[in-house]
């Protein structure tokens, strides 16, 4: 028959053990809770950009109060850039696929993304650094509009759209990058603490194990 403290210590081991049985599924549904919206967002907003800058490039356009529509872009410049803008939307749409695959963040998600993000803003650069893709008669009503109200510094930034786009886009890869890296490395490390407290229980276990049955074999003597 058990003592007092024996009961004490029983009843203490199965009070622990509910507890990590009830935080398993509180840890297991925190890991797989994720926004689906982000990145089918990104699925459908790589591919959407890729067809208008490949297909429609003429409807990015500025429309000015005396004048008619002027396309911002080169459409046939634009168009012989074909092979980095499908290659761009590939990418994006990779890293939005990881991220779908894995259903929470990880080491293995944050290097993806990284890599993924990294060879996507090349292409973008491949595609907008060269100045020759901005249509010559949109920079020609920029000036034109912006000197008549005193306002050329605003015209000078406005006339490189496609230094514009190239700095969203890198602002906007940096923070996705960040995140899905912060998230990733911080989950590693709870995973390995978790692992080491695993070990630290399991050698807790056994030396348990190990004094009752030394206890056992005295008593017995």
């Amino acid at each position: 028959m058990l003592s007092k403290e024996e009961l004490e210590v029983t009843e203490a081991e199965a009070k622990e053990v509910k507890a990590e049985e009830a935080e398993v599924p509180k840890k297991a549904e925190k890991d797989i809770k994720f926004s689906y919206f982000e990145p089918v967002a990104g699925i459908i907003f790589a591919i959407v950009a890729s067809v208008i800058f490949l297909v429609f490039p003429h409807i990015i356009a500025v429309v000015f109060v005396s004048g008619p529509l002027i396309p911002t872009f080169d459409a046939e410049v634009i168009r012989s850039f074909w092979i980095p803008i499908v290659l761009w939307a590939i990418l994006r749409i990779f890293v939005e696929v990881f991220y779908l695959v894995e259903r929470r963040y990880t080491k293995r998600l944050a290097i993806g993304t990284m890599i993924g993000n990294g060879l996507a803003f090349i292409c973008t650069l491949i595609i907008f650094i060269p100045y020759r893709i901005v249509n010559v008669d949109y920079i020609d009503w920029i000036h034109t509009y912006f000197a008549s109200i005193a306002a050329e510094w605003f015209g000078e930034i406005l006339a490189r759209p496609n230094i514009v786009i190239i700095v969203i886009m890198l602002i906007g890869l940096i923070l996705d990058s960040i995140t899905v890296v912060r998230k990733g490395f911080k989950k590693k490390k709870e995973e390995d603490e978790e692992e080491e407290d695993e070990v630290i229980s399991e050698n807790a276990n056994i030396d348990d194990e190990a004094e009752k049955a030394e206890e056992i074999r005295v008593e017995a003597d």
